[in-house]
């Protein structure tokens, strides 16, 4: 019964507005809702990011800020993978994730980094992180 109410919804929405707001209304049904965990978990990422920029100057307190991030980060990844219909946010977060890897590795890599490095890589995820967070907070509650 259900099944045939969409379908007598989808029709009309069709009739009176075009296939653009049946393919929307198709998205945000079948789209996972908004989540919490999420939402906190690039929140992290976002803040931790921006407060690390004032420790550039530190090279071993950044490595150790770089890692709290990326782990934030790997949370996310791994917490939105199996989430149904949360495509989206998963490709997002393997974004995010991939961006603070290379960040990391770079670290890792290199005993001494510019100060400028930092910041601007640092400035790039907090920028990637209020990108994924403004895609799951405009997820359907």
């Amino acid at each position: 019964m259900n099944q045939l109410k969409l379908l007598i919804l989808s029709s009309t929405l069709v009739t009176l507005t075009g296939c653009s707001t049946l393919t929307n209304l198709y998205d945000s049904y079948f789209m996972a809702g908004y989540d919490n965990v999420e939402y906190a978990l690039v929140n992290k990422v976002r803040t931790f990011s921006e407060l690390a920029v004032e420790d550039c100057a530190d090279t071993e307190k950044t490595k150790l800020n770089i890692a709290k991030i990326h782990g934030y980060a790997v949370e996310l990844k791994n917490f939105t993978q199996y989430i149904p219909d949360n495509e989206d946010a998963n490709k997002l977060g393997n974004n995010l994730f991939q961006l603070t890897t290379q960040t990391k590795e770079h670290y890792a890599k290199n005993d001494v980094v510019s100060q400028g490095f930092c910041k601007l890589k640092l400035q790039q995820i907090n920028r990637t992180a209020e990108t994924v967070q403004k895609v799951i907070g405009a997820k359907p509650r």
